[in-house]
């Protein structure tokens, strides 16, 4: 008897290009590896010409850390991207906590701090969902969560971009490159919403100091003190996970259930609303240096769980991450949040027809 039942189609790995680099204290030489990085992928990036808009999306981190991209290492491919087109600026959005990168006016400060400037970077910063998060544009996916999500207006109007993320551990994915780059980062303060809803914190009272840190980042107005212990209201929580990186007395956790997996399935999710805004005319460059357990979120600097790499670059983000996982260990996550699968969110990337977790790594 014949098998007419046909195989499933072989997926063709993506190529995922590597810079190492283990000494990051020169800046000359990191910017001259990320160069050479970038110079390999940017033969195969054809839709970038003296018309286009390109952004280039990255974080500024927050003001006490300095874990972030320095503009310094960035000079090489700024110059490059120069000379395709003048229409070269800085993309990024306002935060969902209550930091001074929650509004434009703050971001912008914190940006200029942080070196990126108009006079030293020679391009301009914008901030793509507007004065306070607001403006967005619905970009319509047809997900397993989402029908249509909420990027923000700047982005959308982009004609492409560079992704460059600073790869770290985060509280409720587990992990954070380019993924969460483009889900998180590009979504308005209403899509930064929707892909929280629904994981809660919990308050371990005997632990509770009552210092009110927590109610203080809240951004929901969901934590108040009561008889000197903070309280939840769970129906005002939007589950953001702000309050468990300022408690520091371990008095808050993450219920790390089904709605975890739901959080890294709509980041992807969000992040492919993103891809369909600007027709994959994205490239992605990830920075393997001071991995830490979180990310640049954090008002302050933390101890790397890992030795630093060097750059991943490429054109699929699935790839680039995986590869990104893959160099610095999931192990190294997993013993920060063991109760978190980071490969959740490479398997529903795959799913929805993102991209893949098969690559070839190229040595450059």
């Amino acid at each position: 008897m014949q098998n007419h039942s046909k195989a499933a189609p072989k997926t063709t790995p993506s190529k995922v290009y590597v810079k190492r680099l283990r000494d990051w204290s020169d800046d000359q030489q990191i910017n001259e590896t990320v160069l050479s990085a970038w110079q390999c992928l940017e033969p195969t990036l054809d839709f970038i010409d003296k018309n286009s808009f390109t952004a280039i999306k990255l974080t500024f981190g927050e003001e006490d850390t300095s874990g972030y991209i320095k503009p310094v290492w960035l000079a090489g491919i700024l110059n490059s991207l120069k000379q395709k087109t003048e229409n070269i600026f800085i993309v990024e959005t306002n935060t969902l906590y209550r930091e001074k990168r929650s509004n434009a006016v703050g971001h912008l400060h914190v940006a200029n701090s942080h070196g990126y400037s108009l006079d030293k970077i020679g391009i301009p910063v914008i901030i793509a969902d507007g004065l306070r998060g607001r403006d967005g544009q619905t970009i319509s996916i047809r997900g397993d969560h989402f029908e249509n999500v909420k990027i923000a207006r700047g982005i959308c109007e982009s004609d492409n971009m560079i992704c460059i993320s600073h790869v770290t551990g985060h509280m409720q994915s587990g992990f954070a490159g380019a993924l969460k780059n483009l889900g998180m980062g590009c979504a308005s303060r209403q899509g930064k919403l929707l892909q929280h809803s629904g994981t809660l914190p919990e308050i371990i009272i005997d632990k509770c100091a009552g210092c009110g840190a927590c109610m203080s980042v809240c951004p929901a107005n969901a934590i108040g003190i009561k008889k000197k212990k903070a309280i939840l209201v769970n129906e005002r929580c939007i589950g953001c996970g702000e309050c468990t990186v300022a408690c520091r007395t371990g008095a808050i956790d993450i219920k790390y259930d089904e709605n975890v997996v739901k959080f890294q399935e709509k980041m992807v999710e969000y992040a492919l609303g993103v891809k369909k805004a600007l027709s994959s005319k994205i490239a992605y460059l990830n920075f393997l240096e001071t991995v830490t357990k979180n990310c640049d979120c954090m008002s302050k600097n933390e101890t790397p769980i890992a030795p630093d790499i060097g750059i991943i670059c490429g054109t699929d983000p699935v790839a680039v991450d995986k590869a990104s996982m893959d160099l610095i260990g999931i192990d190294k996550f997993k013993e920060q949040f063991p109760d978190i699968d980071l490969l959740i969110q490479i398997k529903h990337a795959e799913k929805i027809k993102l991209g893949t977790g098969q690559y070839e790594l190229l040595e450059i």
